[in-house]
Formats: structure tokens, C-alpha cells, sequence
């Protein structure tokens, strides 16, 4: 009788060795990838490579002791020497005596050159409070009653040393001239017009160096009036650093009116009753604390002075605190 699933049952027990082969394949590669990741199996190892390896590094290492080093490469021990050198240490010990020298020699002839330079820091000892009352007593000088300056003892009580006289500083007495006061205005006066030339369309920036040229050709030309009035008129000789501050307290009056102007405007009932106003209280400041220079207090000095000369002393402070104050101002201020 015919059984047509026989040939069908032989060839799958023909086949049934390669899909045995094939399922025992399978099983392999799904215990390999169920295997940890971790699991390490042993390297072997190479003697023979590693002792090689460690000769290599041994001979390299004697070589570079042996090799000089290279150029620019750091060396501690060369450093270490050249700093306990003796001839080093000689060599330094005669760069700071020839600074030292140098410093000196510059300083006497600088000294000698202007007075009164290395008493400079004497003129920026001041304080807040200072700065308000020197400011208010320019604009407004009417309220003080004493404008002679105190000396170093009557200001701290301390005793002058070495016996001389010395006056107080600035931070002390506010009828002591200072020179933060004027650097400060003259500073701010140069940026506050170049700032107003801005908000009128017409700043550029070369108007900072023509305004600082032009402001400084100012100053030196009035001290240099009042320095010549005062040789011409046989006046005391006072510090040059002194003149310096008290011909610049008209930067304050010229910034005031700098504001002022922008402000207000500049018209004839609202602007120029102001310039006068504050030119005459410049020229009361000025008249009072330079009086001391050109009219002398000591008994000895004064009988010595004549009527005429007394005389020709108080017209030459008029002339320089009212007129040339006064255009200098209307000027710098325009």
C-alpha cells in the first residue's frame, strides 16, 4: 500500500543531523551574548617582549642622562647656583646704589629747577569736608572772617618740628591753597565743554586737544603776570605751587557758568548778571587770600612799605583778581 508520508519521515530523519548541527550553533551564540560584559579572560603573556621592553626604557633613560639638555630647557640647579652666586649678589648690591644715586642726582636737579617740588604732596592733603567749604567759600567768600593761615602747631597743637614754622595743610585750614581743587576743575571743565559741543552737533575729537592746549596757554600766562608783578614790586616770594592754585580756582566760577548757561540760556538779563555776580565774588576770594603776598603782615616788613608802594601794591591785586580774571572767564566761558 502506498504511504505518501514515507519519503516525507526518511528525509527528515536524513536531515535531522545538520539541524541538530544547526540548534547546538544556535544555543553556542545565545550563551555567548547571555555571558556577563565584565567577564575578562586571561592574556597571555610575552616575556620575552616585556623584558625587551623594559631594556628599551632603561637605555633611553641612561642616554638622556648622559645627553646634554636641550636649549631653553629649564634647569633648577643652574638657578639655584646663579642666585648664591657671590659675584650675582655683587652685581645687584651695584645696581641698587647706582638707582639710588641716579634717583637722587634727578630729584636735586629737578628740585632745582622748580622750588617747592618736593613739597607737592603738601597741597593734595585734603578731605570732604575741605573740598565743600574751599568750593563754597570761591563762590561765596563773604561769610568768612578769618582768611589768615594757621600754622601746623595751631591747627594739630603739635610743636613744629626742628623749630621752624610750617603752615597747616589743607585738610587743617581752608585758606591753605590746594592743587586737587584745581586739577579736578580744570579736568572736568575740558570734558563738561566738550560734552555741551556734543549735544549742539559739534563735538569732534580734536577739540579736546585744542581746549586742553588753549586752557593750559591760559595758566601759564596769568601766572606768569602775577609772578612778574610781584618781582617787579619787590613782593614776598612765594612757592610757585601756590600761585599755580590760586590763579585755578577760576575753573570752579567758569563751570558754574558753564552749567548755567546750557540751563538757562545765555541772554543778557539771565546770563551776564551772573558772570558779574560771580566774577566779583572770585575777585573778593582772590583780593583776601592773596593779600598775604602782596601786602605783608609782619611789623618789620610793613614799615619798610611806603604809601605809594602800598598803594600801587592794592591797584596791581585789583587788577589781576577783577580785569584779568574777569576776561579770562567771559572768555572760557563763552
Amino acid at each position: 500500500m502506498y504511504n505518501p508520508y514515507g519519503n516525507a519521515a526518511a528525509d527528515l530523519q536524513q536531515n535531522s543531523p545538520q539541524q541538530n548541527q544547526y540548534q547546538f550553533q544556535a544555543q553556542q551564540r545565545s550563551g555567548l551574548q547571555q555571558q556577563p560584559a565584565n567577564l575578562q579572560y586571561p592574556q597571555p603573556q610575552h616575556p620575552t617582549f616585556q623584558q625587551n621592553q623594559f631594556g628599551l626604557q632603561n637605555q633611553q633613560h641612561q642616554q638622556n642622562q648622559h645627553q646634554p639638555p636641550a636649549a631653553g630647557a629649564a634647569n633648577p640647579n643652574v638657578y639655584a647656583n646663579f642666585f648664591n652666586d657671590p659675584a650675582t649678589s655683587l652685581a645687584s648690591q651695584f645696581a641698587r646704589s647706582g638707582f639710588e644715586s641716579s634717583n637722587q642726582y634727578l630729584q636735586q636737579n629737578f628740585g632745582s629747577f622748580i622750588p617747592g617740588t618736593s613739597d607737592l604732596k603738601y597741597y593734595f592733603q585734603v578731605s570732604n569736608s575741605y573740598v565743600t567749604r574751599k568750593i563754597l567759600l570761591v563762590l561765596f567768600p563773604y561769610r568768612n572772617k578769618n582768611w589768615n593761615r594757621l600754622t601746623s602747631q595751631e591747627a594739630t597743637g603739635d610743636p613744629s618740628p626742628n623749630g621752624q614754622t610750617s603752615y597747616a595743610p589743607p585738610s587743617h585750614d581752608v585758606n591753605a591753597p590746594d592743587l586737587y581743587i584745581p586739577l579736578m576743575s580744570f579736568v572736568t571743565y575740558i570734558l563738561l565743554w566738550a560734552a555741551f559741543q556734543g549735544l549742539n552737533e559739534k563735538f569732534h575729537p580734536k577739540l579736546f586737544g585744542y581746549l586742553a592746549s588753549q586752557t593750559l596757554a591760559f595758566s601759564v600766562v596769568d601766572i606768569a603776570f602775577f609772578k612778574i608783578g610781584l618781582y617787579l614790586l619787590n613782593c614776598s616770594q612765594s612757592s610757585m605751587w601756590d600761585l599755580v592754585a590760586f590763579s585755578s580756582y577760576k575753573y570752579v566760577v567758569i563751570i558754574v557758568l558753564l552749567c548755567w548757561k546750557h540751563l538757562v540760556g545765555n541772554g543778557w538779563v539771565s546770563y551776564f548778571p551772573v558772570v558779574i555776580v560771580l566774577t566779583i565774588n572770585l575777585a573778593v576770594f582772590l583780593m583776601r587770600s592773596l593779600k598775604f603776598l602782596v601786602l605783608p603782615n609782619s611789623s618789620a616788613t610793613a614799615n619798610s612799605v611806603t604809601v605809594n608802594q602800598r598803594r600801587i601794591r592794592v591797584q596791581f591785586l585789583f587788577v589781576y583778581s577783577v580785569i584779568v580774571q574777569g576776561l579770562i572767564i567771559l572768555y572760557m566761558s563763552r
